[in-house]
């Protein structure tokens, strides 16, 4: 009897797939990580943090974005975005951006988390590093293998490179990225909670050629 075939296909995302995954992003995270990192109170919203995200897409040489669909619907069913700091940065270059639209009290938590976020960051990689900025699955999809193909690509990537890894980490997502080599390197205090995680470099050797004839 022949095996199931895989359920999900792994691919780089593009523009016009954003819609669809910054519709899911929103479904999947909390109301104050919506509000403070995504800048939406409602759907209604989305459209401001969909054109910051494809203006990333367009000119930020280091952003990438991934999508995991499900091949029997074509539903976009997890994404991520991987940051790949290949030569590094210079000072700032990789900090979080509160969204410019974001005003009052929201504004002022953004920016306070947003400012140790970005501290913490900067003094534990200080040179090339590869970051997962971002990363979500639909709750219908949770524990099938969409994550871990995405956390795979960004490892298997990090590893070719032999660039270190990083992560502010969420409670629930913090057993699968263990799982990849993550460890914990800090709590993040403060509202958001969670874990800072890294990973060390991991530069494999290839040998190759052919012997003398």
């Amino acid at each position: 009897m022949a095996a199931p075939s895989a359920p999900f296909i792994l691919s780089r995302a593009t523009t016009s797939d954003m819609h669809e995954i910054v519709s899911l992003e929103y479904d999947c995270f909390p109301e104050f990580v919506r509000q403070a990192f995504m800048g939406c109170n409602s759907k209604d919203d989305l459209s401001r943090i969909l054109e910051k995200y494809k203006q990333e897409m367009r000119d930020d040489k280091n952003d990438v974005w991934i999508k995991v669909i499900d091949k029997e619907s074509g539903a976009v069913v997890a994404a991520c975005n991987w940051k790949v700091y290949v030569n590094g940065t210079t000072d700032g270059g990789n900090d979080e951006e509160v969204p410019e639209w974001l005003e009052g009290e929201i504004r002022q938590k953004s920016e306070e988390l947003t400012k140790k976020m970005n501290e913490s960051r900067r003094r534990a990689m200080p040179g090339p590093f590869i970051h997962l900025h971002i990363c979500f699955t639909n709750s219908d999809y949770r524990r099938r293998g969409a994550g871990g193909m995405m956390l795979k690509w960004g490892c298997d990537l990090a590893d070719l490179l032999g660039l270190p890894g990083w992560i502010e980490a969420s409670e629930e997502g913090n057993f699968l990225y263990k799982m990849f080599g993550f460890y914990d390197y800090e709590k993040i205090e403060g509202e958001l909670g969670g874990t800072n995680m890294k990973r060390d470099a991991r530069t494999a050797a290839f040998e190759g050629g052919k012997a003398k004839g």
